[in-house]
């Protein structure tokens, strides 16, 4: 969720970019583009765009064909964010346009922390506060403080800086994630994600059902009561919804394979859990949470399960799972993501959530999300745009 976050507001600073110029500059930008772009020796991501592309591809969008009024009006409400958040560190700083904006998930050997970068002139190289950095070409800022250590790695890597030209096209972004090059397409009325090749080792994970997600996880920079998390290596989960049982207490129902590099990290983790969460109740093969019970079940020597309704998920000791050589896997019912029976005054409370009013606004809009021929592929229903629907959601996320 915070790598979305941080992903939701680079693309915020970007289309607020094009409130300040006439549509018909963008009509005649070319479908394809060269521009370089910032390497660094330590990268685990690196996801990279041209700001001109997307705001064009959107804008032709909207204004050309869906004339959606409630995509300006999330646009106006990004607009008044952004002018609240300008810094002075950046008052000398003159955005290229026509540069490309990259975010970077830098591999630390003490602790993994992410970076965005955007290209422009006028700065001074070096700190400028303590969230931003020039160089030469553009600034990086860093949505957490940095450490002391974590400083100077980082100006060391930043001295050690390469600049790789890369061609971009308005509707198709290949980026980097662990060495492994991803391709994703932005549709009319769909997102669909290219996988890299098929890894050599099949991984585990659950067989998908509900709503389906397995993927690897990159946590980093968590408060300190929760860096446990950081542990999982890799997770596959299976959601069914929740409800409120007859103590109004709230009950989920779901599936969890959480992966870890070994068996001490995963009995680490479990330790872990119990000391940031001590009014839960915890035993050796089950955690009681506010009046709902959830099976405990190590898997291996790597692995964790963790589910609701053990009776239901648990059949003879095994739980149903099966190997892929997919990195990322998506599919089944995005819908299930907000369902809650038996809400009652809940419902009406959490109405109250932006986040929640937009994912369950996106969720009743797709029409299938699954993942086949190594492509994972959201696809929206046919009278809804996607760029459109996704601005939305991402206006939500900022939303107070």
């Amino acid at each position: 969720m915070k790598l979305l976050k941080e992903l939701a507001w680079t693309l915020t600073v970007l289309l607020i970019l094009y409130s300040s110029y006439a549509l018909s500059s963008f009509l005649d930008i070319p479908q394809t583009k060269e521009t370089s772009i910032p390497v660094f020796k330590d990268q685990a991501l690196c996801f990279s765009v041209l700001p001109l592309q997307v705001v064009q591809s959107w804008v032709l969008e909207q204004q050309l064909e869906s004339r959606d009024p409630a995509v300006q009006e999330t646009l106006k409400r990004m607009a008044l964010q952004f002018k609240d958040k300008r810094n002075i560190a950046l008052q000398d700083f003159h955005f290229d346009l026509q540069g490309a904006v990259a975010y970077y998930l830098i591999s630390d050997p003490q602790k993994q922390f992410s970076c965005l970068y955007l290209p422009g002139s006028g700065q001074q190289s070096g700190w400028l506060s303590a969230q931003y950095y020039g160089i030469p070409s553009g600034v990086f800022f860093f949505p957490e403080q940095l450490s002391t250590q974590q400083k100077r790695y980082f100006e060391r890597a930043a001295e050690n800086l390469t600049f790789r030209t890369k061609t971009y096209e308005a509707r198709k972004h290949d980026f980097e994630l662990k060495g492994q090059t991803y391709t994703l397409f932005w549709e009319e009325h769909a997102f669909a994600l290219h996988l890299p090749a098929e890894a050599k080792k099949p991984i585990r994970m659950l067989q998908a059902k509900g709503f389906h997600m397995s993927c690897p996880l990159a946590l980093s920079n968590l408060p300190a009561s929760f860096q446990f998390l950081e542990q999982i290596k890799a997770s596959s989960f299976n959601y069914y919804g929740a409800k409120l049982n007859s103590k109004q207490a709230l009950s989920l129902e779901f599936e969890a394979l959480l992966s870890f590099d070994q068996s001490s990290a995963r009995d680490q983790f479990i330790k872990a859990a119990n000391k940031a969460f001590p009014d839960w109740e915890w035993a050796s093969n089950f955690v009681r949470v506010n009046d709902a019970v959830y099976a405990l079940k190590k898997e291996g020597s790597k692995q964790l399960y963790i589910c609701s309704s053990p009776k239901k998920h648990i059949q003879n000791g095994l739980i149903q799972s099966q190997y892929n050589k997919l990195p990322i896997v998506c599919a089944g019912d995005p819908t299930l993501l907000t369902k809650l029976d038996n809400a009652g005054w809940a419902a009406a409370i959490l109405e109250l959530f932006p986040i929640y009013r937009g994912i369950s606004d996106f969720s009743a809009r797709t029409a299938k999300v699954s993942t086949t021929n190594q492509t994972l592929r959201w696809e929206l229903q046919p009278n809804y745009f996607a760029a459109g629907e996704f601005l939305k959601l991402l206006g939500t996320t900022l939303e107070q």
